[in-house]
């Protein structure tokens, strides 16, 4: 009988009097944010217990000078539009949930699309039947290097809607899916995914009635078919390492697991774990037999492997604190949209 683990989520770090880390150097951003500034530092001192009192006190949440799941929340929502790094693209309101959801789950995609983050968001602004909210995206989409060779969008992240909200981007059938979407932050990398190849020796990407050919430069080839596919279009260095930079950094907000594992082809097979709640790391094939994203590049294996001792001495990186919107996934040329993106394309809610 299947274990399903608690669906509530796991709370973010509970902080108090003596706490000493990287999370309380948040808090305290989050706390000026609000209106109760306090010197920067990794230190949960006695001005930090009284300015954490004050904002409890001034909000109606029990005033116990600790920083639990209620406390997070009220901060959460009173300051945390911090940018990461990232461009704000955000869909509009009603195409995600703005629901607070405590997050302690990364799931990591590819689009089946082409290089364009921004595209990928309009086509989630754009795939609703008439009458209809599909409410279907992941909170970020790391772009690529265009067919053509043009880096403009290589390793650049666009973020969709507020990660600390949520919106389908599983699909799985499961009794616990709504749940599973709750819990989690999706990651998006711009990638057609897993191509053909003809006779001449010409790769291909295949999809809706649009053949789209890619340079074998772009190709990994793996050692052998994965489920039941040889040749995919390659995640670039610059897409891995900005994945890398993702996963770390919300891990080190949320508070979420990254497990000291040996990951190799294997890892990427449907997990029961990854399927019953557990938290962590996971990729969407973890926990649907149909999809092959993310599929096991040598390359992103190796970043994989790296995370857990990156994890343990990574500090959050504050110089781009503001979000800024750079602009609206209406503004877009529709009739470019068709090839964006199929990952999330059949979604079924």
């Amino acid at each position: 009988m299947a274990r399903f683990f608690n669906f509530k989520g796991k709370s973010m770090k509970t902080l108090r009097k003596g706490s000493f880390d990287s999370s309380v150097s948040f808090l305290k951003r989050l706390l000026g944010r609000a209106g109760y500034p306090v010197a920067i530092s990794s230190d949960f001192d006695n001005v930090t217990f009284e300015k954490v009192r004050q904002f409890q006190r001034a909000n109606s949440l029990v005033v116990d000078g600790v920083v639990g799941k209620n406390t997070w929340e009220k901060l959460m929502r009173s300051g945390y539009d911090f940018s990461w790094g990232t461009n704000d693209y955000i869909l509009e309101d009603d195409e995600w949930m703005n629901e607070y959801t405590e997050k302690d789950t990364i799931y990591l995609h590819h689009t089946a699309g082409l290089h364009r983050p921004d595209y990928t968001i309009g086509w989630w602004e754009n795939d609703n039947n008439p009458g209809t909210l599909n409410r279907v995206g992941t909170s970020f989409v790391i772009g690529r290097k265009s067919l053509e060779g043009d880096d403009l969008f290589d390793g650049v992240t666009y973020r969709a809607f507020n990660e600390m909200f949520w919106a389908h981007h599983l699909g799985t059938k499961l009794s616990n899916n709504k749940q599973l979407n709750q819990k989690s932050i999706g990651i998006e990398i711009c990638s057609l995914g897993h191509l053909k190849k003809r006779n001449v020796g010409q790769f291909y990407f295949q999809g809706n009635s649009k053949k789209i050919v890619v340079p074998e430069s772009e190709v990994c080839q793996l050692s052998k078919p994965w489920r039941g596919h040889q040749y995919f279009q390659k995640y670039t260095d610059k897409q891995i390492k900005e994945c890398e930079r993702l996963i770390l950094t919300l891990a080190t907000i949320f508070d979420i697991p990254i497990k000291n594992l040996i990951y190799d082809s294997s890892w990427f097979d449907i997990k029961e774990e990854a399927q019953n709640g557990a938290p962590g790391i996971w990729t969407h094939c973890n926990v649907r037999t149909d999809k092959t994203d993310c599929f096991p590049q040598p390359e992103f294996i190796e970043m994989l492997n790296g995370l857990h001792t990156a994890y343990q001495n990574f500090e959050l990186d504050y110089s781009e604190l503001e979000a800024e919107t750079i602009g609206t996934p209406n503004e877009l040329n529709k009739a470019v949209l068709q090839n964006y993106t199929e990952d999330l394309e059949l979604i079924d809610n």
